[in-house]
């Protein structure tokens, strides 16, 4: 079984799940695979330029179990019905009654998504694992079981909660991403700061020169700070029905809105949830929520790491977009609000009007 690694475990109910952070965990999963008995047959689902990187590591991860590999677009346009389709129909092809199947997600967050929804649909539910292998998929969106697809309208708007069995976390596959993928996955970073812990915010700060250069002991710190929130807040809210789960959500609700307008083309997920926590900050201001010090001190660390605390962006059309987002309820507008930073609430029943002031005041006094 599983050595040598850091381990959380997500304590939920009905799927409990164990979370691995370590360094070349290769071997490591291998053993899992063989051990867990998640199956016979594993379809491995990643993107093109992912299986061009590791297609060695890819072809002997499942040992003795036999495989094959779906290679998928690259980014956000992997998660649309075209892909999905491509997915469940080369499992179709290959589905026997001796063939008890399961999934591996072995690549950016989009790849998480992507195949965990086709697993949680394909007979009901395939068992799959996640192996994240970029910044941000590891400390956010390979936890938690939240699968989706985008659609034109919207996106995110077709999923579903379906939990993996396991998740291994190996930072060494960080080396090969470029600078901007790991600005992506530090916008992620300084949410979770932001949202629950005051001090790993100030250790981000501090640290943002090492954190860049991917120096191993800060590195390791911030992974495991950042999965350890998100694991604790999913135990208490894993179907986002209690309001506690919400908060990881602080900056999305923007960001979902310009990447869908932009067609998920011109702006990445990190820089959209980046800019949209400055505007959270600033509507949390308008509200008379929280001091304009701390709203400004979290645009300072994001611009600290070279990430974009504003867009141009027409905001009637981005509100006509925010119509369609999940944490808009029953026509109630639905906010995640910084009252200081390490401490964020849910507000409902914000004014439509007052978000299409905020959102005229921020585009213009960025600019």
């Amino acid at each position: 079984m599983v050595t040598n690694m850091k381990q959380i475990k997500v304590k939920l109910k009905e799927s409990p799940y164990p979370i691995f952070i370590g360094e070349n965990l290769k071997k490591e999963i291998s053993g899992y695979l063989k051990d867990s008995k998640l199956g016979n047959f594993a379809v491995i689902i990643s993107s093109k330029k992912i299986h061009s990187l590791y297609k060695g590591f890819i072809s002997t991860l499942t040992g003795k179990i036999p495989n094959i590999v779906i290679s998928v677009a690259d980014g956000e346009a992997a998660k649309s019905k075209k892909w999905l389709f491509k997915i469940i129909n080369e499992i179709m092809a290959i589905d026997t009654w001796n063939k008890k199947i399961f999934l591996v997600c072995f690549g950016g967050g989009t790849i998480g998504d992507l195949g965990g929804f086709a697993a949680s649909i394909y007979k009901r539910g395939l068992p799959y694992i996640q192996i994240p292998t970029t910044l941000l998929s590891q400390i956010d969106s390979s936890i938690g079981g939240k699968t989706a697809i985008d659609l034109e309208k919207a996106k995110n708007v077709l999923g579903s909660f379906y939990q993996p069995k396991a998740v291994f976390i190996d930072s060494t596959f960080l080396k090969t991403l470029p600078l901007k993928e790991i600005r992506q996955g530090m916008a992620e970073a300084i949410k979770y700061g932001v949202i629950a812990d005051k001090n790993l915010f100030d250790f981000i700060d501090a640290n943002h020169c090492r954190l860049m250069k991917l120096e191993s002991n800060p590195l390791k710190r911030l992974i495991f700070s950042c999965v350890k929130i998100k694991a604790r807040i999913v135990e208490k809210d894993e179907l986002e029905n209690r309001g506690i789960r919400t908060v990881l959500n602080y900056g999305h609700t923007l960001a979902h809105a310009l990447e869908t307008a932009s067609k998920y083309k011109k702006i990445p997920h990190g820089s959209a949830v980046s800019v949209g926590m400055a505007y959270a900050g600033r509507l949390s201001c308008y509200l008379g929520k929280c001091s304009e010090g701390e709203a400004v001190r979290v645009e300072k660390v994001l611009k600290s790491f070279g990430l974009p605390w504003n867009t141009a962006f027409d905001a009637s059309k981005i509100f006509k977009a925010l119509v369609y987002d999940k944490k808009f309820i029953s026509g109630k507008i639905r906010m995640v609000i910084l009252y200081k930073i390490g401490k964020v609430e849910v507000l409902s029943g914000i004014s439509p009007e007052v978000i299409k002031k905020t959102l005229a005041l921020f585009t213009k006094t960025q600019h």
